[in-house]
């Protein structure tokens, strides 16, 4: 990854932040997964269809915090996965 795109992905770390929040793995791959064949609006339809609210809204926030950053695909597909990492503050 290019370095410009790692520090708008610390930007989106930072953005998403901390929380008790623990996400379904199985669910962070498929939504990577699609991100990465699909695209952004892909993936925010899966999640809307997938998944309970906590997790619709965190995930959502997180695809919408790296779009806002203008993240590649690729680079969102590393966020989403690695999502309960980042919310535990461990990134």
């Amino acid at each position: 990854m290019k370095t410009k795109e790692m520090e708008k992905m610390d930007k989106v770390v930072e953005e998403i932040g901390t929380g008790p929040l623990c996400m379904d793995e199985a669910l962070l791959q498929e939504v990577k997964k699609t991100l990465l064949e699909k695209g952004y609006a892909a993936a925010d339809v899966l999640v809307t269809q997938r998944t309970g609210s906590d997790e619709q809204n965190e995930i959502a926030r997180a695809l919408a915090i790296s779009q806002k950053y203008k993240l590649s695909q690729e680079a969102g597909a590393k966020v989403v996965e690695n999502l309960n990492i980042i919310r535990s503050g461990k990134w």
